[in-house]
């Protein structure tokens, strides 16, 4: 088996319409059409809408995207959605891994456990199914049998109180072709609502080549935490026993504007890539332009679009939480 890196080419990308169970739905609907009008110039997009939403998200986006009917109560489909796998006959196929509201936090979570299955029927794409409670913006992967995630989210008792560190390595290389699992500590500060998910805070660039969030604020709640991840990166080699290249995202941006008093983050870390372009957020004028400098190095053959990303960061998350890709298929039709 070979799970594929973010960053390699893709044959389209799902996005959960937004359910009842999101924040400020309305402004929610407002950014993903914005997100996916972006988007659909560069690839295939396919909208998961739940039957009750269907009707206004095929109104709202039928004329740039495919719209399909399937139950679920929560969107960020990264987190819920199936994780598409090679495998040795180099076929596509699915792997449903469990999914329990953030660490039962959040309810209702019955018809997104069932999502995946109906969205891999409709595939027509063969399903492996996992007990393990996996969110896909908690790993991240080189597409050479590297995975990087934080002990912070699978190893909570939350999600997976009866696996080991050990288990779980044999549980993602049995069906993720995983060799090499890198552990963080936590992610950031701030991320409480999904436990320190790891697409704050790393994402790989490519195989053996991989960037970190760090941060110049001493006085920052998330100085020593993204010290000990850069630290543990530096000493880590990868699944072909190489040392990776690290590139440094210094910048961490707050939303200026307050939601319920409260200050939100959307971490550079946190884009989209697709074919051709990366989706970045948007959040602070005075180190957005210095972050997007930083990732048009990193991909110099794409597009680099800032997009909107207030009200993704209010529900918890951002432009890589509310998308999921299907790898590019080979010889194969969906």
């Amino acid at each position: 088996m070979r799970v594929p890196g973010r960053f390699e080419d893709h044959e389209c990308t799902f996005i959960t319409w937004p359910c009842l169970t999101d924040l400020e739905i309305k402004n929610f609907e407002k950014e993903i059409i914005f997100f996916i009008k972006k988007l659909s110039k560069y690839e295939k997009v396919i909208i998961i809408a739940d039957p009750l939403n269907f009707i206004n998200a095929k109104k709202n986006c039928e004329n740039f995207s495919l719209v399909w009917s399937i139950p679920t109560d929560w969107s960020w489909i990264r987190d819920n959605g199936p994780i598409f796998v090679f495998n040795k006959n180099n076929k596509i196929e699915g792997i449903h891994f469990q999914f329990n509201g953030w660490g039962k936090k959040y309810f209702p979570c019955n018809s997104v456990k069932q999502m995946p299955k109906l969205l891999l029927k409709k595939l027509g794409i063969k399903r492996r199914v996992s007990n393990l409670i996996l969110e896909g913006g908690g790993v991240t992967f080189d597409g050479k049998g590297t995975m990087v995630t934080t002990e912070q989210m699978l190893l909570n008792k939350n999600r997976n109180p009866n696996y080991s560190k050990k288990d779980i390595e044999i549980e993602v290389k049995k069906l993720l072709g995983i060799e090499k699992v890198i552990w963080l500590k936590k992610g950031l500060f701030e991320d409480k609502s999904t436990d320190g998910h790891v697409d704050c805070v790393a994402e790989y660039i490519g195989p053996g080549k991989i960037l970190i969030q760090t941060i110049y604020n001493k006085q920052n709640p998330n100085y020593d935490i993204l010290k000990d991840n850069l630290k543990i990166i530096q000493n880590e080699t990868d699944a072909m026993g190489n040392k990776l290249e690290i590139i440094e995202m210094p910048y961490l941006p707050y939303f200026r504007n307050k939601y319920k008093n409260n200050i939100y983050t959307s971490p550079y870390t946190n884009y989209y890539i697709a074919n051709g372009v990366v989706l970045v957020p948007e959040v602070d004028r005075r180190t957005d332009h210095k972050a997007y400098k930083i990732i048009e190095q990193v991909y110099p053959q794409r597009d680099i679009l800032p997009v909107s990303s207030y009200y993704q960061a209010i529900g918890g998350g951002g432009p890589g939480c509310i998308t999921q890709h299907l790898p590019k298929l080979n010889n194969e039709k969906i």
